[in-house]
C-alpha cells in the first residue's frame, strides 16, 4: 500500500511520532512517504491567517492509498499551518485519510478532541472518507502508552 504521511510539526513531538509510524508501517511492507508541511519563511506562531501561510511547493497527496495526517492542537483547533494547507487542497475526494494530533495538555478534551472533530469536518468537505483518528496528549504520564496506542491503531493495515 502506498501512503502518504503528511505531518505538521513545529516543536518535533508531532514528527516524532510521525516517525515511528513511518516505521512501523514500512515493517508492515509499505511504501511510506513522510511530507512535512513547512511554511515559505518558516513557521510564524503569531500568523493565524490562514491565507497568508504559503508552501513552496504544496505537498501533492493523489497518488496515494491512504493519507495519514498529523498536526499539533493549537489554540484548541487544528495549527494554522495545517489550516492553510487543507484550505489550499482542491479535493480529497475518493481518498482515505486518518488522523492525529498531539497537545501539550494531558487531556484529550483539553483541545484534541476539537481538532480532530475540526480536521474530520475539513476532510470530509474536501470528498474524504475519514477512518481512524488518535490523540496524543504529551504531558500526559501515560504520553509512550498513548503513541503505542497510535502505532497500533494507524500502523497495521
Amino acid at each position: 500500500m502506498k501512503i502518504a504521511l503528511l505531518v505538521h510539526s513545529h516543536t518535533g513531538n508531532t514528527l516524532s511520532v510521525a516517525e515511528k509510524l513511518k516505521e512501523t508501517l514500512q515493517k508492515d511492507g509499505h511504501d511510506v512517504e513522510l511530507r512535512k508541511l513547512e511554511p515559505v519563511g518558516g513557521e510564524n506562531t503569531n500568523e493565524i491567517d490562514i491565507n497568508r501561510i504559503k508552501f513552496d511547493p504544496e505537498p501533492e497527496l493523489s497518488g496515494y492509498d491512504t493519507i495519514i495526517i498529523g498536526a499539533p492542537v493549537r489554540g484548541f483547533s487544528i495549527s494554522p499551518v495545517l489550516a492553510a494547507y487543507l484550505n489550499k487542497v482542491p479535493t480529497l475526494k475518493g481518498q482515505k485519510v486518518d488522523l492525529f494530533v498531539t497537545q501539550a495538555f494531558p487531556y484529550a478534551w483539553m483541545g484534541g478532541n476539537s481538532a480532530v472533530k475540526k480536521m474530520i469536518s475539513t476532510c470530509e468537505g474536501k470528498g474524504a472518507t475519514v477512518g481512524k483518528t488518535a490523540i496524543v496528549n504529551w504531558k500526559s504520564k501515560n504520553r509512550e502508552q498513548l503513541i503505542q496506542n497510535l502505532l497500533d491503531k494507524l500502523g497495521h493495515r
